[in-house]
């Protein structure tokens, strides 16, 4: 981290800034996911069905996909497959992807591209921003951060599978309002094959948000937002 770089006052204003964007709530949603194979890995429950851009050509597109039981993408690329997307009736998060030691100036033209991005295609509903590697804790609260200075009436997700239960947490009180992951109403102790899961209780992640100074939301189908 730089020493001209204050964190603890970029968190203090991302965290308000996020607060006021949604009015002090922030949300969970249990997501599965869509693999390749036409698999789906996570809760069957799972109110979001994720399919990610990278797994499209080998599932047979978007449509496919759809057919699957898909109600959410990930986009990684421009805004035509975000389009597509909404006319699918499909919930668009867009990865905004950063690594450890890119220069500021390649971050600040990604996340102005963002913005522009996202004033152009309303149906985009929230940023995931996603490490080019392994996660570096004061890097990502930085970038985190800096997603909701160039961003702030966006949806900032936290994906708990690339982030992890700790740093995870860290993030919403560096502007995100949202995690997203294996979330249910019960899960296997983190014991033996379980030891590092990133799984959640929905009671957990209510502990979650509370802990980090918002009122607890989880996202229901068709994005709709249930207090509790």
């Amino acid at each position: 981290m730089r020493p001209e770089l204050n964190l603890y006052d970029m968190g203090r204003d991302a965290l308000a800034a996020a607060r006021a964007a949604f009015a002090g709530r922030a949300s969970f949603v249990s997501a599965r996911r869509l693999q390749v194979d036409g698999l789906w890995l996570g809760p069957p429950e799972a109110t979001l069905a994720v399919v990610e851009e990278v797994a499209l050509s080998g599932l047979g597109g978007l449509a496919a996909a759809s057919k699957l039981g898909a109600n959410a993408v990930i986009c990684n690329s421009d805004g035509i497959l975000a389009g597509q997307a909404t006319g699918f009736g499909m919930r668009v998060l867009f990865l905004v992807p950063f690594a450890s030691g890119e220069s500021d100036e390649a971050r600040h033209t990604r996340l102005a591209e963002l913005g522009e991005l996202i004033g152009r295609i309303p149906g985009i509903d929230g940023i995931l921003p996603a490490p080019v590697g392994e996660a570096q804790g004061l890097d990502t609260l930085q970038f985190f951060a800096a997603c909701r200075v160039a961003c702030p009436d966006s949806h900032i997700v936290v994906d708990l599978e690339r982030f992890g239960l700790k740093l995870g947490q860290l993030c919403l009180s560096f502007g995100a309002d949202e995690i997203l992951g294996a979330i249910s109403g019960q899960r296997a102790l983190r014991l033996g094959a379980q030891a590092s899961s990133n799984a959640l209780t929905r009671d957990e992640a209510v502990v979650f948000l509370r802990a980090s100074g918002f009122e607890p939301c989880e996202t229901m189908p068709e994005g709709k937002v249930q207090e509790l």
